[in-house]
């Protein structure tokens, strides 16, 4: 555990020679740390000085790109300002950063970022009417909070009055929220300030300089008080210092909100001239307007926009973790996007996070940095799909205790590696309804206390008379299992499991457990080990600090979501390699998916950027996307029984990872494949063999491929293959590039064999048959059937090594994904893949014939005509009746604010 003089002397060097944000030299760093280690206040052994020196340059070297912004034509108005602003709340925030150990190019690139952020709202030092409407995308626990903290600052430095930020719908968010504002911004605990003797304590940028302070009309312990604020004679007016308020999204409360704003701060004319700045944080959760046009905009919704409206000068900045954000998805229409007020008309700025960031491609990317995946394959029987509220939890699944158990073994691990006292949790999110969370809660308490009580009895005796008691032996052989390689021997972790084991705790986190379940600004001197045990709490924006296990085991349909329930994603510096996850196969291919996804999007705002497109021209993007169809389905299936979607293929690679599993439909389709290529036979298109070694046709007409699609029976669920509108939009495009087709009939390693005349090798795939939905998921890492690189299959080979140099240069060794291919394509491609799936080793009934499952691979064409996209007209009647809706059991309580 580093010293106290240690970490004085760490923060200290770091401090020094990040002031002007280069990487200093190992010389400077040397020089500095053995001038200052003879002061007695930095005083450590040769051994703790190693250690400090090494901590030290990684913390240097971490770095953060600049964000990517599309914007509407507008005037920069902040270089002008520069010299007459006095940027005393920022200053104090990035002395508040180096402080909390944040890397000094990370700290240095923020303040660049927000000043470009801040360059897009309103200058609110101009006249007259004006508004700024901007969305602000990062990656999911990536630092967004901290991001628009510094923003705060800066809107406040720069003349803005009033800050208003929207949490998510729950309280605890919002308390966690507020906390860090109060550390961030504001310098002062905001419980205390809104008590009536005004108690203030001094924290976090408090204590660094007190000479100014923001003030807060909310607090950690209450949400807007009308009563309160009015006792206490708050008015805008009045204020000298800029003023925030904290709000969850709330319908009362936001409406008591808006009336104490027009009763007690408007003039006569009923609006308030005061620049404002509302940051919505979660953006696409709640804010969004999900009712069909004819009715009233959802209650949340409606209430933004006539906050907004109560203000002559506003800027209003969603922040979200999607490019699949509700804003461009759920209007019904693209007019109506367009036409929304809080549409971000003005910019779109795409975050990028520093280089020490575990996000989505480093866990399921193809080429993950963490080896963190672990399988759950047996809880189905514990937590049913179909449970209800009511469900009685006998027992856990075997994998939940695995898991526990690595989560106890980690932090003897990290206690072994002298990371001091720091916050450590575990999440197990298995149900939506609060009274199985808690019923899990229970069951992995008294797990817990019977490990507690063994530790605390067996772990100090010699090591062989330890292993007689069953607890110890089942930690030592997940050990073996999980950290035998992470440095610490046995020896070393049983004498630290008393130290690593014994603070730990269990918390149900949910609406019926309160605001106080999860309360790490109380543990911030020692730290809380916690094991936290949630569902939709733990799923939107609430960060679990230390976060190194998770157990993850939900419905996986609505992957839109997903991203946002993966608490594992952010900064795991020092311990990442004892960070594990616990999902199901099939939920590591739909993570894996949106994950391909969300970059695809992302890459496609630094593309428009470079032709100077427009954050229309993004949310048109969106809306297109093929990915964007079932987040629409979610969104729409309560009201709606049909959704119309016009969707762009334009450069898109669609597959059917999701078959139908019943025998009758596998040989239809089979059937169905067999006499399309003997058609192509006998229509006197030959086949040859590829560079690569597949079986290819050149030269098929599109009318072909229409046929083969019309009579491919995909699965129901499958909302982005839709085989008929896919045939219906080939049968009718007068796009040139798609009249004439490649077909592919990718090899595999099956002994050969002979499909419709062609001497072929089935492709073996491991596969998931989900009895309840009657599929068969074909696997794959990304959840895609083609192997990486298939769709190179028609280039040239001269282009294809050409394009695969071009991208390592450009991406900086990165392995190409297939979009990359579909960009430099002339002609669309048809894969057949033929497959002989296996379930656990065993090989599944297809009735002697292979699995067919089909891809097609478009060319970039021009999509800007309706003509030249594919209507999906889909019924969600069915969708309805197959899958389980992912609601939480109890809605939270309304606050009537008052």
């Amino acid at each position: 555990m580093p010293t106290r003089e240690a970490i004085l002397l760490e923060d200290v060097i770091v401090a020094t020679l990040a002031r002007d944000g280069a990487v200093p030299t190992e010389v400077e760093v040397q020089t500095l740390a053995d001038s200052l280690r003879g002061i007695p206040t930095y005083a450590v052994d040769d051994g703790e000085f190693a250690n400090v020196l090494r901590r030290i340059h990684a913390r240097l070297q971490i770095d953060m790109d600049t964000g990517t912004a599309i914007v509407e034509q507008y005037q920069p108005w902040l270089p002008g300002r520069k010299p007459e602003i006095d940027p005393y709340y920022w200053e104090r925030f990035d002395k508040y950063l180096k402080r909390q150990g944040w890397p000094p190019r990370v700290v240095a690139r923020m303040d660049q970022v927000t000043d470009d952020i801040l360059n897009l709202l309103g200058n609110p030092e101009a006249d007259g009417k004006w508004q700024r409407r901007g969305l602000v995308m990062g990656e999911v626990q990536s630092g967004k909070t901290a991001t628009y903290t510094a923003l705060s600052c800066k809107v406040a430095d720069a003349g803005y009055r009033l800050v208003i930020l929207l949490t998510g719908t729950m309280e605890n968010l919002r308390r966690q929220t507020q906390e860090r504002l109060d550390a961030g911004f504001v310098g002062l605990d905001s419980s205390g300030w809104l008590a009536r003797e005004r108690r203030t304590s001094e924290v976090g940028v408090g204590e660094i300089d007190r000479d100014r302070m923001a003030v807060v009309f909310t607090s950690r312990t209450r949400d807007f008080n009308t009563n309160l604020v009015n006792q206490l004679n708050l008015r805008i007016r009045d204020m000298a210092e800029p003023i925030l308020l904290v709000v969850k999204k709330n319908k009362r409360i936001l409406e008591n909100l808006e009336n104490w704003l027009r009763s007690y701060n408007a003039g006569h004319s009923g609006v308030i001239d005061t620049p404002m700045l509302l940051i919505d944080d979660e953006a696409d959760n709640a804010s969004v307007n999900t009712n069909p046009n004819t009715r009233d905009p959802t209650a949340i919704n409606e209430r933004v926009r006539a906050l907004l409206r109560l203000f002559t000068r506003t800027s209003y900045v969603g922040f979200t973790a999607t490019p699949f954000a509700n804003i461009f998805i759920d209007p019904d229409t693209e007019d109506e996007m367009r036409g929304n007020d809080l549409f971000p008309r003005d910019f779109i700025y795409a975050l990028e996070p520093p280089t020490n960031y575990v996000g989505p491609r480093e866990v399921f990317g193809d080429d993950p940095r963490l080896d963190c995946l672990r399988e759950i394959d047996d809880a189905e029987s514990h937590f049913p799909a179909s449970h209800r509220s009511g469900y009685v939890v006998d027992e856990l699944p075997c994998s939940l205790y695995e898991a526990l158990r690595t989560f106890v073994l980690a932090n003897a691990v990290r206690d072994l590696r002298g990371e001091g006292p720091s916050h450590r949790s575990m999440l197990v999110n298995v149900s939506r309804f609060t009274n199985v969370q808690d019923q899990v809660a229970e069951l992995l308490d008294q797990e817990v206390r019977q490990m507690q009580q063994d530790i605390r009895n067996y772990s100090r005796l010699p090591v062989d008379q330890a292993m007689r008691n069953r607890n110890i032996l089942l930690l030592q052989e997940t050990w073996g299992r999980e950290f035998a390689d992470a440095g610490p021997d046995w020896h070393a972790i049983q004498s630290a499991l008393v130290d690593a084991a014994l603070p730990v705790v269990v918390k149900a986190v949910n609406q019926r457990t309160g605001t106080a379940s999860l309360d790490f600004a109380a543990h911030r001197h020692s730290g809380l080990r916690v094991v936290a045990v949630g569902g939709n709490s733990l799923s939107r924006g609430l960060t679990l600090e230390g976060l190194c296990v998770s157990y993850f085991f939900r419905n996986t349909q609505m992957y839109d979501t997903l991203l946002q329930m993966g608490r594992w994603f952010g900064y795991r510096d020092g311990y990442g390699d004892l960070c594990r996850v616990w999902l199901t196969d099939e939920a590591v291919h739909w993570y894996a998916h949106i994950a391909n996804a969300t970059d695809e999007l992302r890459d496609e705002i630094r593309r428009m950027r470079a032709f100077d497109l427009t954050p229309k021209d993004f949310g048109l993007k969106v809306r297109s996307h093929p990915d964007s169809l079932l987040v629409t389905a979610r969104n729409k299936m309560r009201m709606a029984t049909e959704i119309e979607r016009v969707i762009s293929v334009s450069g898109e690679g669609l597959e059917t990872p999701q078959l139908r599993s019943d025998v009758a439909t596998i040989l239809a389709n089979a059937k169905a494949a067999a006499e399309f290529l003997d058609g192509l036979a006998t229509a006197g298109i030959p086949h040859e063999t590829s560079p690569w070694g597949n079986t290819i046709w050149h030269g098929v007409p599109k009318t072909s491929v229409a046929s083969m699609l019309r009579r491919f029976l995909s699965h129901p669920l499958d909302f982005v293959f839709q085989q008929d509108f896919l045939a219906a939009f080939l049968e009718n495009t007068d796009e040139p590039c798609l009249a004439s087709w490649d077909v592919l009939l990718p090899s595999g390693k099956e002994e050969e064999t002979e499909f419709a005349g062609v001497r072929c090798r089935l492709q073996r795939r491991k596969v998931t048959v989900n009895a309840a939905t009657r599929s068969i998921l074909v696997s794959g890492r990304s959840r895609r059937v083609g192997s990486r690189g298939i769709e190179r299959e028609g280039l040239r080979t001269e282009d294809v090594h050409r394009i695969a140099e071009e991208y390592r240069v450009a991406s900086g060794g990165k392995s190409i994904p297939d979009s990359e291919y579909r960009r430099h394509r002339e002609r669309p491609l048809l894969l057949i893949h033929l497959i002989a799936p296996t379930e656990e080793g065993n090989r599944v009934d297809t009735g002697g014939q292979p699995l067919v499952a089909l891809g097609l691979s478009f060319p970039r064409f021009d999509d800007t005509s309706v003509a030249r996209r594919v209507r999906y007209d889909i019924n969600l009647v069915a969708f309805r009746n197959m899958f389980d809706m992912e609601v939480d059991d109890e809605p939270e309580a309304e606050d009537d604010g008052i």
